[in-house]
């Protein structure tokens, strides 16, 4: 687990902060934590190793002795080597129990037994991390640590008989992606295979074929799921239109097949974070005021009032007020383990950095829009350095220009900003000039068709695809335009 860049405190408690989620997840966010958070190593290491002794991951046990290492922890680095090894002989004796359970299944054909073994098994792998790789062997990667449970989980595929079994088995497949997307995350490697195996999971999800009741819980985890995979990826856009349109439901949903998705991925509270960033990012000022604010997605707005009270700032131009509202959670959102994600592999930028400074960018866009010039060290006051973004006032005015994200030109020698000048009167001409061509060829048009009329000539209409022709005459002279 690689150790980036420190962070202040966040505002939260870290113990009612853990309380929120379980499962094999809670551990891999208290490592996190450790990692970004210095003040909070110790506390956040100890609780993830006591959550990791309850469970029969070994291989997660000795990553965290080994992280504390890193961090200078000398009284947790030392592992307890007599639960090691009596938690390591008791996993192998009940994998080699359900194996051999399963061979059973197989030769008696039963294909409800083959199925629940294979899930037995698969739970198996999952609960333990997987086999370790050979490292003599590079192929082992692909069936080793959660990929073993995911692949083991597929296998239940030929052995379903029902919609229901379908949809728990893609339930769990689903959630082994997302294990597996966030342990690469952590271990330096890509999720990006990962996350597009959410995509897949989360899309079979939506259309199982179960009964309504049944598909009514189903659907808000596949849409809130494919969320965060967009968000893992760097979808932004995409990642908003799904949150956005994550159902209230979502919201204490509770265990499904077994699963309680808001305890062990994303509570409702997360998915109001993800969704308010990336939509305050990649949206424009209305569509937050009336897909954000004004939509559906209010009522997860309303668990995080400083998110709501951010959005609403930007849409009415106050945007040093929602910069500095961001700002102060900005600890928080880099320890959650999807938004402090390295948005490339090994780099140090995670998805928060990110979404920041397109929110940043998004309000010097808006906030020189209203004038025709606006002074460096007026703007560098309005919009001071931040954690994500130290650079100067200048050198940032001139990378959003050279990307065309900014339309201006700077007067680097007064220090000036200036918005490209618009000939208005011409504007005005152009416009009357091509509303007065319409309205003349609409009038010829028309005549054309009186003509055609007076002759005794037919006119067919135009077919879908046809081009223009008769038809178009046709149906101008009709009123269509």
């Amino acid at each position: 687990m690689a150790v980036n860049g420190a962070l202040p405190p966040p505002t939260f408690d870290l113990d009612a902060w853990a309380n929120n989620y379980e499962g094999a997840l809670l551990p891999l966010r208290l490592a996190h934590v450790a990692t970004r958070c210095p003040p909070l190593a110790r506390q956040s290491l100890t609780t993830a190793i006591s959550a990791a002794k309850t469970g029969k991951n070994v291989q997660l046990y000795m990553r965290l002795c080994e992280l504390a290492g890193h961090l200078g922890l000398d009284d947790l680095r030392t592992p307890d080597e007599a639960w090691v090894s009596k938690q390591d002989e008791g996993n192998k004796r009940e994998l080699s129990r359900l194996e051999g359970e399963l061979r059973g299944y197989k030769n008696n054909l039963i294909r409800e037994s083959i199925r629940m073994g294979q899930e037995d098994l698969a739970q198996h792998h999952l609960v333990t991390g997987g086999p370790l790789p050979d490292l003599s062997n590079p192929q082992s990667l692909s069936t080793a640590g959660y990929n073993a449970a995911y692949q083991a989980f597929g296998k239940m595929r030929d052995y379903c008989t029902t919609p229901t079994h379908m949809a728990a088995m893609t339930l769990r497949l689903v959630y082994s992606a997302v294990l597996m997307a966030v342990n690469a995350q952590q271990t330096g490697g890509s999720a990006m295979h990962h996350f597009n195996s959410v995509l897949a999971n989360a899309s079979r999800l939506r259309t199982a074929g179960v009964k309504e009741e049944e598909q009514v819980k189903l659907t808000p985890i596949a849409i809130a799921m494919t969320g965060i995979a967009h968000l893992g990826q760097g979808n932004y856009r995409d990642a908003a239109a799904s949150f956005r349109y994550t159902p209230a439901e979502y919201n204490n949903l509770g265990p499904i097949h077994g699963a309680d998705f808001g305890r062990l991925v994303a509570s409702a509270n997360d998915i109001a974070i993800y969704g308010g960033l990336c939509s305050l990012a990649t949206l424009s000022r209305q569509e937050l005021i009336d897909k954000v604010l004004g939509g559906t997605f209010r009522v997860f707005l309303e668990l995080e009032p400083h998110m709501r009270k951010a959005i609403s700032l930007y849409t009415t131009a106050k945007y040093q007020a929602c910069l500095d509202t961001l700002q102060r959670y900005y600890s928080d959102w880099s320890l959650d383990v999807f938004l402090g994600a390295a948005v490339i592999a090994g780099g140090n930028g995670s998805h928060v950095d990110r979404l920041f400074a397109l929110i940043r960018e998004k309000s010097i866009t808006a906030y020189f829009s209203s004038f025709s010039e606006v002074s460096l060290a007026s703007l560098a006051s309005t919009f001071p350095p931040t954690t994500y973004a130290q650079t100067a006032m200048e050198d940032e005015v001139l990378s959003m220009i050279d990307s065309g994200r900014l339309d201006a030109r700077l007067d680097a020698l007064n220090g000036v900003l200036i918005a490209p000048k618009s000939d208005v009167r011409a504007a005005v001409h152009a416009e009357a000039k091509r509303a007065a061509e319409e309205v003349e060829r609409t009038l010829l048009l028309r005549l054309h068709k009186v003509n055609a009329a007076l002759a005794g000539l037919e006119i067919p209409r135009s077919k879908a695809g046809g081009g223009v022709g008769w038809g178009e005459v046709a149906a101008m002279g009709d009123g269509v335009y």
